[in-house]
């Protein structure tokens, strides 16, 4: 996705996120190793679940992600057991056929933008995962109102927060187009960071595409590629889906 090669450097400072991690760290310590997640980007998940003792492998399309990620690795993780593709989680093909867990975070499976490539990508998590395996993939619970509303003529001040160098970078967004026939977004991010004596340093427009899908429509994925549903959940505390935040299915490969 070229889209990241301008985001890579703001992602770790952007997506300060930690409500997933026990989630997914939870259940690898059900599964054990070895763990894949795709899109991994600059590793947010996969250096905490290695710390744990877990082996984890990480495919990402973006190579600005992953060196990120590598950078990561060199200097603070337990490299013995992280290793990293650069590949599309829609036609990736690993060594190992035998993962105990694999899974797609942060709604990152929404930027597989056609049914064919999600169908793909399914297709290829099933060929990767043990039999009794999991797979969990998480994507946002489309809200209706914001679907209908028009498009921003503007952006929209959405948060603020400073960088390892000091500077500080407010981040703007605004919907561009909204393709109800598709059911793909349109947003575009507009990352402005000042510097120490508060002048723009850098300006930079990311735009960013993402498809959307209802509850029965992902579970109706899932089935036709194999899997067997064990838990819906609305949020990383496990929750009842209640149609307003997440969508997070846990999905098992049949054992033998």
């Amino acid at each position: 996705m070229p889209e990241y090669v301008d985001y890579a450097e703001y992602y770790d400072s952007d997506i300060a996120f930690p409500d997933d991690i026990p989630f997914y760290l939870g259940y690898a310590n059900r599964t054990g190793s070895p763990v894949l997640e795709l899109a991994c980007g600059t590793g947010r998940i996969l250096l905490p679940l290695a710390e744990a003792g877990h082996t984890v492998h990480g495919i990402d399309i973006s190579e600005n992600m992953l060196a990120i990620a590598r950078e990561k690795v060199a200097q603070a993780g337990p490299a013995e057991r992280i290793s990293l593709t650069h590949a599309n989680m829609a036609d990736f093909d690993l060594p190992k056929k035998s993962f105990a867990l694999i899974f797609v975070a942060f709604r990152s499976f929404m930027h597989l933008l056609t049914q064919e490539d999600q169908q793909a990508c399914l297709s290829r998590v099933w060929s990767h995962l043990r039999p009794g395996g999991l797979f969990i993939v998480d994507v946002f619970s489309p809200n209706l109102s914001i679907l209908a509303s028009p498009c921003d003529p503007e952006y929209k001040v959405e948060k603020e927060y400073g960088l390892p160098n000091g500077h500080r970078v407010v981040r703007k967004h605004r919907f561009v187009k909204k393709d109800f026939i598709n059911q793909i977004n349109e947003v575009e991010f507009l990352f402005e960071e000042y510097g120490q004596s508060e002048q723009i340093a850098r300006q930079r427009v990311v735009p960013i595409r993402m498809r959307y899908s209802f509850r029965y429509e992902l579970q109706l994925l899932l089935d036709k590629a194999g899997f067997e549903i064990e838990s819906l959940f609305g949020y990383f505390d496990k929750r009842a889906y209640d149609g307003k935040d997440e969508i997070i299915f846990v999905a098992a490969k049949p054992s033998d």
